[in-house]
């Protein structure tokens, strides 16, 4: 009985030291993922605070006296009409935002009041494309529809009457479906109307008086985002939102998964309304039964570790969910 009751113990001492065999090479593999988020979320973190200055900013603008008597400080000689609504300001000042009132706009004359109030946002914006080089551009988009963009930018890619508010970088601020008020992470990447290709978004409501009076907007490419994740790994990284959508990846992870190529995109038409990644790059949607039993493993089960077979060759994958939002970093081995 003494020999069975010592036989037991060793075979439970064997399973448990094979199992920790298997167990640490996958937390090391988490752990390295957790480094590589944290790496990047260190340049995506300080921008929340960035954009809650500027909020404040406008904020104080408007409380100095509303925007009728602001709009009487601006000099409307600074300004010099273009095209379909574009103004820009007269002279070589490169610091200077470019700005476009759409032709819906229904008071012309108080988006235009606006212009000339939001001209002292345009430092601010300048400071924070100076020393955050992941910030792409800038931008003050009015409950009144017109776009202050920094840095400056023709406009020809949009159309006349182009209604902003109907943009996800706007709509999403609104206060239905953002009753915080706070800054949000446009998590769902989109084709940028200024022509840089897919962007993701942080953006913050700007009210006065309980009143949303336009939402603010940091913009950073998806290309220049992956390279922060790829510039401190060899790996074979991609990233997938919520919904199973590749939202980046290095050519290598995008092969192994069987999925097509991923191109950045930029306009070729003026357009209006949202563009979004098709539902070729939702894993989800994937013709590999082990592709999309890998996804449910990490997006609904939030499971880290799963082995899948794809064409016949073996893969392993490990998972990691960002802390700023609710993306998922992955890392493909063959």
């Amino acid at each position: 009985m003494k020999y069975l009751f010592f036989v037991n113990i060793l075979i439970f001492l064997l399973s448990s030291s094979c199992q920790s065999d298997v167990k640490a090479p996958i937390d090391n593999h988490i752990l390295l993922l957790d480094s590589i988020i944290r790496i990047v979320e260190a340049d995506l973190l300080p921008l929340e605070a960035d954009i809650k200055e500027l909020a404040i900013l406008s904020t104080y603008l408007y409380e100095q006296g509303g925007i009728n008597e602001l709009a009487q400080n601006g000099d409307k000689n600074k300004y010099v009409k273009v095209q379909n609504g574009v103004l820009h300001q007269s002279g070589d000042k490169i610091d200077a935002s470019t700005v476009f009132v759409s032709l819906s706009t229904e008071n012309k004359e108080i988006a235009l009041r606006e212009v000339y109030w939001t001209e002292k946002l345009d430092s601010a914006f300048k400071e924070i494309i100076d020393k955050r080089p992941l910030v792409s551009q800038v931008y003050f988009n009015s409950a009144s529809n017109f776009s202050r963009l920094y840095p400056p930018y023709v406009f020809n890619t949009v159309e006349p009457d182009v209604d902003f508010t109907s943009f996800n970088f706007y709509y999403l601020g609104d206060e239905l479906r953002n009753p915080t008020r706070k800054s949000v992470w446009v998590e769902e990447v989109y084709i940028d109307p200024m022509g840089r290709g897919w962007i993701l978004s942080l953006i913050q409501p700007v009210y006065y008086e309980d009143e949303l009076k336009g939402v603010l907007g940091l913009d950073i490419t998806v290309s220049e985002l992956m390279r922060r994740f790829l510039r401190n790994s060899d790996k074979k990284l991609v990233i997938i939102d919520s919904q199973g959508v590749i939202v980046a990846g290095g050519e290598e992870a995008i092969k192994a998964l069987n999925m097509p190529p991923l191109k950045n995109h930029t306009y070729l038409q003026t357009v209006n309304t949202d563009s979004f990644r098709k539902e070729d790059f939702n894993l989800y949607k994937s013709k590999s039964k082990e592709v999309r039993r890998m996804a449910s493993k990490f997006l609904l089960e939030k499971e880290n570790y799963q082995k899948f077979e794809l064409q016949g060759r073996p893969f392993e994958a490990y998972s990691r969910k960002l802390n700023v939002m609710d993306w998922y970093l992955v890392d493909i081995h063959d």
